[in-house]
């Protein structure tokens, strides 16, 4: 085999993961919490430059996604953190679990986000709707709700301005990544929702200043690529050392 004929089967192979057009995603559930936010405890754990979008909020989610280009089925805890960009109220990503590595691979080396492994419950039955996500024993989140009437051009979830963090402790600097998803709604559904949430040493949600319950609703979109990552501003390795609980440990 020629090393031109293995280029391009591995580009067709890159291609097929990552369509340049086409659906990564098909009908990916975003159960998402919006919360008030105390501005002051949550600041510390923004990357510098960056500044929290007024009021304060941000979004907890637990997510299942059922079929992906690279064949995983596999479900995701989060916290987006609603913030200034120069293109409106973008987010950012200080934590995150799932429960399949290729996805938190991907996740972590392309886009930044500060992927770990946890373990999620997800279910659906009729109107109800749970998830609980944990990690290395401790309980995280808990959503558990009834799903509630259709929303009319909801706004996106998923498909807004990224700022999230690239590299760990190294010679290389970290840099703040800029990308916007490509989201393509399918439905959107308020939720009766109960929202617990709880921390560990590992995993400090309830260090960052998470409040009441402002919101919560149902996604089902379909997703693709968006704008690329595109590095936009370099940051001291002080970040990425200061910060390895919650994004690394």
């Amino acid at each position: 085999m020629s090393a031109v004929t293995t280029t391009r089967e591995r580009v067709r192979a890159l291609l097929r993961i990552a369509p340049l057009r086409g659906k990564l995603y098909r009908d990916a559930h975003y159960l998402a919490a919006t919360v008030k936010v105390d501005p002051v405890k949550m600041q510390p754990w923004l990357p510098p430059g960056i500044r929290l979008a007024e009021p304060a909020r941000a979004d907890l989610f637990c997510a299942w996604f059922p079929e992906c280009t690279y064949g995983s089925v596999y479900h995701e805890a989060g916290l987006f953190v609603h913030i200034k960009t120069l293109r409106g109220t973008g987010i950012h990503c200080p934590w995150m679990i799932l429960d399949d590595d290729v996805p938190l691979i991907l996740g972590r080396e392309l886009l930044g986000y500060p992927k770990k492994l946890g373990e999620i419950d997800w279910s659906i039955e009729g109107d109800r709707i749970e998830s609980h996500a944990r990690r290395r024993g401790a309980p995280l989140l808990d959503l558990v709700g009834t799903l509630g009437e259709e929303i009319a051009d909801a706004p996106p979830f998923l498909g807004r301005p990224h700022r999230n963090v690239s590299g760990l402790i190294g010679a290389a600097l970290p840099r703040v990544l800029a990308f916007t998803p490509g989201e393509h709604p399918i439905s959107t559904r308020r939720v009766d929702l109960d929202l617990k949430v709880q921390g560990s040493d590992r995993d400090p949600l309830h260090l960052m200043g998470l409040g009441d319950l402002v919101d919560a609703r149902l996604h089902r979109v379909d997703l693709t690529a968006g704008s690329p990552p595109i590095p936009v501003r370099p940051l001291s390795p002080l970040f990425p050392a200061l910060h390895l609980t919650p994004r690394v440990l």
